[in-house]
C-alpha cells in the first residue's frame, strides 16, 4: 500500500468514527467510498444510483457482482438492503432523508464553496453532486490536503466550476480536520500526530483560525 493509499484510509477511518447506529449516510466518489469499509454496525449507507444498505467494496472489479455503488465499484449489500430506481433515490436526497454526505473535491474554499465535478482535461459530469450539497444538511469533504503536484486543495477562492456555494461543513484531510463556516471561514479543530499548525498553514491555500480546544485526530 502506498503512502497516499494509507493516508486515504486514515481519512476514511476518521470520518467513519463520526457516525452512529441509526445514521443514514451518502458516500461520493474517491476517498469517500472507503468510509464504507470502516462503518460501525447500524449505520446505513445510501448510494445515489439506487442502493440503501451498501456494504464493503470488493477488492477490484468483480464482473460477477450484481451491485455497484455510485463510484462504479462492485459492492456487497448489507442484510435488509433495498434496491430502487434513481428517482426514488433522489427523492430521499431532496427531501432531506439523508443525515450526511461525504464528498471528494478538486477545490474547496475557506467559506465552504465546493468544486468537485470538472477540471481542465477532465469533465466527468455533474452526477448527483449538486443535489447532494443542496438536499443534505451536513456535507463533509474527504480529500488529500494537496494535489499530486503539491498545490493546496483548500483555497481562498475556487477557480474551477462550482458544485455549490457555502455548502461544506467539514473538511477532513490526512493532515487535519477543519470546521467550515460560510461567514467565518475555516477553523482548525484537530491535526494528525507528527503534524503541527505551521506545517498545515504552509500547505493550505487559505487562512484559518485555530480552535482553543485543538486536539489530535
Amino acid at each position: 500500500m502506498t503512502d497516499q493509499e494509507k493516508n486515504r484510509r486514515f481519512i476514511a477511518k476518521k470520518i467513519a468514527s463520526w457516525f452512529h447506529a441509526g445514521d443514514v449516510v451518502n458516500l461520493g466518489v474517491g476517498v469517500p467510498v472507503l468510509v464504507a469499509d470502516y462503518i460501525e454496525d447500524g449505520v446505513t449507507i445510501q448510494s445515489e444510483n439506487g442502493l440503501l444498505g451498501v456494504g464493503e467494496t470488493y477488492d477490484g472489479l468483480n464482473p460477477e457482482a450484481p451491485y455497484f455503488n455510485a463510484a462504479g465499484f462492485s459492492t456487497h449489500l448489507e442484510k435488509g438492503a433495498s434496491v430502487f430506481d434513481i428517482c426514488t433515490s433522489f427523492g430521499m436526497i431532496r427531501k432531506g432523508r439523508i443525515k450526511c454526505t461525504v464528498l471528494g473535491c478538486f477545490e474547496v474554499s475557506e467559506y465552504g464553496d465546493l468544486a468537485n465535478w470538472a477540471r481542465p482535461g477532465s469533465y466527468p459530469g455533474m452526477g448527483g453532486a449538486m443535489d447532494l450539497v443542496t438536499g443534505i444538511k451536513d456535507v463533509i469533504v474527504a480529500t488529500d490536503h494537496c494535489t499530486k503536484s503539491g498545490k493546496p486543495k483548500i483555497v481562498k477562492e475556487c477557480t474551477l466550476p462550482l458544485t455549490g456555494k457555502g455548502c461544506v461543513d467539514w473538511i477532513v484531510t490526512e493532515m487535519a480536520v477543519f470546521k467550515v463556516s460560510n461567514t467565518d471561514g475555516l477553523t482548525l479543530m484537530s491535526h494528525r500526530v507528527g503534524v503541527n499548525v505551521d506545517m498545515i498553514r504552509e500547505k493550505t491555500g487559505a487562512p484559518f483560525k485555530v480552535s482553543p480546544e485543538l486536539r489530535l485526530m
